[in-house]
């Protein structure tokens, strides 16, 4: 399938329900949430606030079946971003800001970046930031990576025994390898003493079993006021030691 072509479709389908649905109190603003978003991602623009819960419970579907389709149509959001965008961890405008002054001028290395959204964010606030990814996910969700901005290709490793940084981001790290467990190993043997920022699920959809086992977590909770699950992964802010 053509990129983008997914989040047409859903762009499509998602505003006829905000003309059917622009009087219903619950329905709307989940719509709208998810519609100006996919808009805003097509503008190389993030969403301006955390999405809310785009689901919608047992009993608010049986008190009005018409919410079934919408219902399901959500519920492909978050693989929607992943196949046309090639984008795991939504981040957004408010939160960009909160980790921007938690950064605070330090350098900064974002590994695993994916399509670089996040360095793109950064960049634009001024963030001296590097951005690195193996691209090893091409071909896979998404054919072809289309970084936001510039990405240096490498893994995870390399890059921590390559750049100079204060402060390291992995985002969605993927649970089918053992290289979050290597990048943390490294990091300690370098006796790093800046913040490790880890974004993910603990224990579910995101990272090594092994990599939750000993990683010494501390919920940031500057870095999650503004960072909430809109779908049933509840992804977090760790800072990890």
């Amino acid at each position: 399938m053509e990129v983008n072509v997914l989040s047409q479709m859903m762009i499509s389908e998602l505003t006829g329900y905000a003309t059917k649905f622009q009087n219903h109190t619950i329905a709307y603003p989940k719509i709208l949430a998810a519609l100006s978003t996919l808009q805003a991602l097509k503008r190389k623009q993030l969403p301006l606030m955390p999405l809310p819960s785009l689901a919608f419970s047992e009993s608010q579907i049986l008190k009005d079946l018409r919410l079934m389709p919408v219902d399901d149509l959500l519920s492909e959001f978050r693989q929607t971003l992943i196949t046309d965008f090639g984008i795991w961890h939504l981040p957004n405008q408010r939160w960009i800001i909160d980790l921007h002054h938690f950064i605070a001028g330090r350098r900064v290395l974002e590994i695993m970046c994916g399509n670089a959204i996040m360095t793109y964010a950064l960049r634009a606030m001024g963030d001296n930031i590097i951005a690195t990814d193996n691209f090893a996910w091409q071909g896979q969700d998404i054919q072809t990576p289309k970084p936001w901005t510039q990405v240096t290709q490498m893994s995870g490793l390399t890059a921590i025994n390559t750049f100079p940084f204060d402060v390291v981001i992995m985002s969605w790290a993927p649970d089918t390898d053992t290289s979050d467990v290597t990048i943390l190993s490294a990091l300690r043997e370098k006796q790093f003493t800046g913040d490790f920022i880890v974004i993910g699920e603990k224990n579910q959809a995101t990272n090594s079993k092994k990599f939750w086992q000993i990683a010494d977590l501390t919920i940031s909770k500057t870095l999650n006021q503004h960072h909430q699950q809109f779908d049933f992964i509840h992804d977090q802010v760790f800072i990890v030691k």
